[in-house]
């Protein structure tokens, strides 16, 4: 049999995002600090991501990072 889940158990899509956006932000920190890569190339790189994956979307700025 299986075990059904509790309602406690579930996780609210706006807390699974916003977690995810505090995991990305920390290892961009970090990778940043460590001089991994820079300020400018990440920005290029998300750049690059949102031409691609939003062709017809204009930009609404610089994200925060």
């Amino acid at each position: 049999m299986t075990d059904r889940i509790k309602t406690t158990d579930l996780v609210s899509p706006h807390d699974v995002l916003q977690m995810e956006i505090l995991i990305n932000q920390a290892l961009i920190d970090l990778l940043l600090e460590k001089g991994v890569f820079t300020r400018e190339e990440l920005m290029a790189k998300i750049e690059d991501a949102r031409k691609e994956l939003l062709p017809n979307r204009r930009p609404s700025g610089n994200p925060v990072c």
